[in-house]
């Protein structure tokens, strides 16, 4: 004669528990990076602009470049690294001054399956010149 041992039914929680945190875990990850990313761009934009208002408020593009410069000297962000403008553009025909900056962004976590930990960002600002006295 068989005897059957009734199965208790605890453990099935945490089963589903230690499942679901599979799924769970990689999406939270996922999520600091694009926040990440996104307060990033934010502050390179905002740089951009900076740099391009500092370059406005000079006469000649010697000044707007060094004013440009100084600028991305005291800039500072925990994600950006690699801070540059490499295109600073005085016009004075056009009244305007253009900035372009690059800023490379590390990941806070790193994607395993895409294999990139890093991404460069690139942001434009265009400004008037108010430097220049009319006559």
């Amino acid at each position: 004669m068989f005897f059957r041992k009734r199965r208790k039914k605890n453990g099935g929680a945490i089963v589903e528990t230690v499942a679901g945190l599979f799924v769970v875990i990689p999406v939270v990850l996922f999520l600091i990076d694009v926040v990440s990313m996104v307060l990033a761009q934010m502050a390179n934009d905002a740089l951009a602009k900076d740099c391009a208002r500092a370059a406005a408020e000079e006469n000649n593009a010697g000044s707007a470049s060094a004013d440009v410069n100084t600028v991305i000297s005291h800039f500072s962000s925990p994600v950006l690294t690699n801070v540059s403008a490499p295109t600073v553009t005085f016009d004075t025909g056009a009244g305007t001054v253009y900035v372009k900056t690059q800023a490379t962004f590390t990941f806070p976590v790193p994607i395993p399956f895409w294999g990139q930990n890093q991404q460069v960002f690139v942001a434009e600002a265009q400004e008037p010149i108010i430097g220049i006295l009319s006559p």
